[in-house]
């Protein structure tokens, strides 16, 4: 009986977390947060992974366009915006371009 106790209690609890992790930038002021991720839908969007308008809020387009080029730059994929994010958008070379670049 104590054998299934505990597989059952481990499955428990897997399932029971979350399907994302909370990032970091969701504990920054709301000024900075607002900034990191109008900054990071503004480099996604011109490099062709389409992140919706450019208006600070963490969407679902956003969080998709973040996860598709994490994917494509061979970044670790948690769909977060971070410093190191944009600092790739901006810096890496050579450039990560997405499906639906602006020519």
């Amino acid at each position: 009986m104590k054998r299934l106790l505990l597989p059952a209690l481990c499955g428990a609890l897997f399932l029971a977390t979350p399907a994302f992790a909370a990032c970091d930038s969701d504990n920054l002021p709301d000024e900075m947060r607002l900034a990191f991720i109008s900054g990071a839908q503004e480099g996604l969007n011109e490099h062709g992974f389409n992140a919706g308008p450019v208006d600070g809020k963490m969407g679902t387009r956003t969080r998709t366009a973040i996860r598709s080029y994490q994917r494509a730059a061979k970044l670790p994929v948690d769909g977060c915006v971070s410093q190191g994010l944009l600092d790739h958008l901006n810096f890496s070379q050579p450039k990560i371009y997405g499906p639906n670049r602006p020519r």
